[in-house]
């Protein structure tokens, strides 16, 4: 029977990467099963919310000022849809002086 739902409602597995103090707070690397089609700008949605790091809607046109967030290493249109094996960059902004 898992078969068969799996087949009615294919997944796919993204990375998603932390870094900084997100990292030291909920651990580098963790795995996402996410449903096929799903775009980038809505996996960021429900992780920010998974993970309550306030309202991020990429759709809008920006990251939020406390965060910059990648896909594979650059920055995408938020309605790219993500493929088996993506890696989605959570990373607080770097100051240095």
């Amino acid at each position: 029977m898992s078969s068969i739902f799996s087949k009615l409602s294919p997944n796919l597995h993204v990375k998603v990467r932390f870094v900084g103090f997100l990292a030291r707070k909920i651990g580098r690397e963790i795995s996402v099963e996410l449903d096929e089609g799903t775009t980038f700008a809505e996996a960021v949605r429900r992780i920010s919310r998974e993970y309550g790091f306030g309202p991020i809607d990429l759709e809008k046109g920006s990251d939020p000022d406390y965060l910059i967030v990648l896909l594979n290493g650059r920055s995408h249109q938020p309605d790219v849809k993500l493929k088996e094996g993506d890696e989605i960059a959570f990373l607080p902004p770097i100051a240095g002086g």
